[in-house]
């Protein structure tokens, strides 16, 4: 059992990530770049999470974690991640489109086997950092290695420290993570 200092500060970097996370995703625009945002607030923060898409589907808006150019998980290849159990990184003369969102894949076989059932491969929660949707903010993800496939469904995290702790409890932060990305997804 962590100490309870330790634990405090836990609490107090998750509540001030969160803090910083929604202070950039509010207040950085054109008109109030996260640079001038930053030295305001004399703290430095991290890029907004990719470019927000927002769909209308059954579910109402969805919000996804996209590149400049529109690309979904860096570009890496979703189904590597079912099937190699590892992240690979696509190519984008191997691409196709879901949900607004282009896909790279490192073979033909890859985009096809997509391409049959998209939905059974997309990432959870528009590819956004699933242990920062738990905690209720739209976070990025940083390393590619830092996910999981569970129950047939993949989940990214922003990094090894993020997806140890979604792992813990994982059933409870699913519950978690689903309760608050129907408010985030239509925020």
């Amino acid at each position: 059992m962590p100490s309870t200092t330790k634990l405090s500060g836990r609490i107090t970097t998750t509540l001030f990530c969160a803090t910083v996370f929604t202070a950039c995703a509010v207040f950085a625009s054109e008109h109030y770049p996260a640079k001038v945002l930053a030295r305001e607030l004399a703290v430095e923060l991290p890029k907004p999470a990719g470019q927000n898409v927002f769909l209308e589907g059954e579910q109402g808006a969805t919000k996804q974690n996209l590149d400049s150019q529109g690309v979904i998980l860096k570009g890496y290849d979703v189904v590597a991640f079912f099937k190699e159990r590892k992240a690979v990184k696509g190519s984008s003369d191997l691409s196709t489109t879901y949900q607004s969102a282009t896909y790279l894949f490192t073979s033909a076989a890859n985009k096809a086997e997509f391409e049959k059932d998209p939905a059974r491969y997309a990432p959870q929660y528009g590819a956004f950092c699933a242990y920062g949707v738990t905690l209720g903010v739209l976070a990025d993800t940083e390393v590619p290695d830092a996910f999981l496939v569970y129950k047939g469904k993949l989940y990214v995290c922003g990094n090894q420290g993020a997806l140890k702790d979604f792992k813990k409890d994982i059933d409870s932060n699913i519950d978690t993570a689903n309760a608050n990305w129907r408010q985030l997804a239509s925020q």
